[in-house]
């Protein structure tokens, strides 16, 4: 096996023992519920990707998940495929133009591929970020067979690079990682001019060069925008989220602040609490991570140039600068206390591993190649690979408190009621707790009992007037909440932690042995993780819609 096929073995183990809990999650979250199908008889509406949300690609990929019958596992297969040749086309094409030695490519993918700050790895709907993200290095690699191939294999690799791309802008802010594939272009072309042009003109004529010679890739971010604001333009909700505008010095310093703390900060603190709380895991990543750099055996290279040593830290933060700008001026900012509002930060591994790799080649100057990649890219994949799991924990524990809700729902005939709140006890249980969302309630609703216009919510998530606020999004242009209906009787379902539950860690250890050992019955084991008990009625602190319409009559 050539040394370039080996590492690429090692990566992609190592990828599959790192993302091996997302094949074995087949839980909806969030959003999820608003485009895919649990199973074939329950009714969605997703039209307003196409029409509304400006998302003509996500509603591709969702309409063939749901036509197949089985949209969970495609949605995971895409997810994992794209992870696997985002990692394989960025070692390939790294070390193709020998940017980084094949140790470097491989510990640079994985910091990119197991980047924790992004917490939806399990996300179903999400998993086209994914996938796109690794179709930006697909198409990245092939832009490199393009560039050195000549005739038919040329044309046909040019036709696939820009197929690629185009397909990758499903997740609009790759344009922003596209922008430095064609920067690399440009410098392709200009290290191949003539160096007694002079400077001027020789910067000028590479970029006539790859204006000229590659016009469909200059031209396929306008075509593809151009597509969206002529056929798929947002409209109502959506153009209110996406509130492009021309932020302020101060609005773009806590816009990039807001990234800062979300995406490495809180990432470093989560790191260091759940090293604490689940060293088991973290001693796990350990031994995984020594078996990479044993496998690896990184080389005595040469001590990189300062340009060699300075270029990935500008490179870090230019590309930090880049990948945030088009949330920061749409107003939206990354959270990392709930997992799905982690979702801006998928591709922010990518300035991270640069971070990394400026700051292994550094240390490389006094401690040598392989001990500066052991101790730098080591201890990054340890957090990436250690912090990675816990989050894959974490949403399958809420999976599961998912499946025990909906069953429990379904084996009970169905109260005189079609809102819902849901009281959850589980709040003040001692383990990670993020409230279920909106979709969620209404989602597990329908599943339990069918498609009727129920509306549901956990209480402690949203505000006393969410019935006006839901009725108002519902009749709202585009909307994707047409089949709720917040006006109808009322009850509250208080879940209480039952005799079965148990911190995250435990609980998903307890559903692996039920579920891949055969210890116990999995429905025996949901059964006995939560108490569910209802309550018909109206529900306490929620604004009635007929007190709020009273409220807004103007008295005479």
């Amino acid at each position: 096996m050539s040394p370039l096929l080996r590492a690429i073995a090692v990566l992609l183990l190592v990828l599959l023992a790192a993302h091996a809990p997302m094949l074995l999650n087949h839980g909806l979250f969030m959003d999820d519920w608003l485009v895919l199908k649990p199973r074939p008889d329950y009714f969605i509406d997703i039209d307003f990707l196409l029409n509304s949300a400006g998302h003509p690609i996500f509603y591709s990929y969702d309409r063939f998940a749901n036509w197949t019958g089985a949209p969970v596992a495609v949605m995971v297969s895409l997810a994992f495929a794209g992870v696997v040749l985002g990692a394989t086309c960025l070692v390939l094409t790294a070390t193709r133009l020998e940017l980084l030695d094949r140790a470097e490519a491989v510990g640079f993918a994985l910091v990119v591929w197991t980047y924790p700050g992004y917490q939806l790895w399990a996300g179903k709907a999400n998993a086209v970020y994914v996938f796109s993200f690794g179709l930006s290095f697909v198409g990245a690699w092939l832009l490199t067979l393009a560039f050195g191939a000549r005739g038919l294999p040329r044309a046909l690799l040019r036709v696939a690079c820009a197929l690629v791309f185009l397909l990758s802008f499903a997740l609009n802010s790759t344009i922003m990682l596209y922008a430095f594939v064609m920067l690399g272009l440009f410098i392709a072309m200009w290290r191949g001019a003539d160096g007694a042009h002079g400077l001027v003109r020789r910067t000028w004529l590479a970029a006539w060069r790859s204006a000229v010679g590659y016009p469909e890739l200059v031209v396929l971010p306008l075509v593809y925008w151009g597509a969206l604001n002529i056929w798929f333009k947002r409209i109502g909700v959506y153009a209110q989220h996406y509130n492009a505008h021309f932020p302020t010095l101060g609005e773009l310093a806590k816009g990039w602040g807001a990234f800062v703390v979300a995406g490495y900060r809180d990432v470093l603190a989560n790191a260091a609490r759940a090293a604490i709380q689940l060293p088991a895991l973290f001693v796990m990543a350990t031994l995984l991570v020594g078996i990479v750099v044993l496998l690896l055996r990184p080389g005595t290279e040469p001590t990189a140039s300062r340009s060699g040593r300075a270029l990935p830290l500008i490179l870090a933060a230019a590309l930090f600068l880049a990948l945030s700008s088009p949330y920061v001026i749409a107003g939206l900012r990354p959270y990392s206390t709930h997992f799905y509002e982690s979702r801006h930060l998928l591709m922010f591994g990518v300035p991270s591993a640069l971070a990394l790799l400026a700051l292994k080649r550094y240390a490389q100057r006094w401690a040598g190649s392989g001990a500066a990649f052991a101790v730098v890219f080591g201890l990054g994949m340890i957090v990436s690979i250690g912090l990675l799991w816990t989050d894959y924990i974490f949403l399958q524990a809420r999976m599961l408190k998912q499946e025990a809700l909906t069953r429990d729902l379904a084996g009970r005939v169905q109260p005189p009621a079609t809102v819902y709140a849901v009281d959850d006890g589980f709040q003040n249980y001692p383990a990670r707790f993020v409230p279920f969302g909106l979709a969620e309630v209404t989602g597990m609703l329908r599943l339990a009992w069918g498609n009727q216009p129920f509306f549901g919510f956990t209480l402690v998530a949203e505000r006393p007037t969410i019935l006006q606020e839901m009725e108002e999004s519902r009749t709202a242009p585009g909307s994707a909440f047409h089949h709720f209906d917040p006006s109808g009787p009322q009850a509250t379902i208080l879940l209480q932690p039952g005799p079965g539950a148990a911190p995250n860690e435990i609980l998903v250890r307890r559903y692996y042995a039920c579920r891949f050992l055969a210890r116990c019955d999995v429905g025996e084991f949901l059964a006995q993780l939560a108490k569910v008990t209802i309550k018909v009625g109206p529900i306490a602190g929620v604004i009635p819609l007929d007190d709020a319409a009273k409220d807004a009559t103007p008295s005479r």
